[in-house]
């Protein structure tokens, strides 16, 4: 029972979290591309809300690229 909770726990979507943590003037982390709000829920969240979470925070940092070029 432990090994398959253990696969369960693996399977699980990571955080997006790249250790540079530092929030814009929207909240948003300028590492990762998380808010606040999302940073602080993550370990609530289900599969597809992580899924859901790293797909807004790839959009919000793709967005931020094409700002700064």
């Amino acid at each position: 029972m432990n090994e398959d909770h253990d696969a369960r726990r693996q399977a699980r979507t990571a955080s997006p979290c790249r250790r540079q943590c530092t929030l814009d003037g929207h909240d948003v982390c300028v590492g990762c591309g998380r808010t606040i709000s999302e940073i602080c829920g993550w370990s609530a969240l289900d599969e597809a809300g992580r899924v859901r979470v790293c797909a807004d925070a790839a959009a919000r940092l793709a967005a931020r690229e094409r700002r700064l070029r």
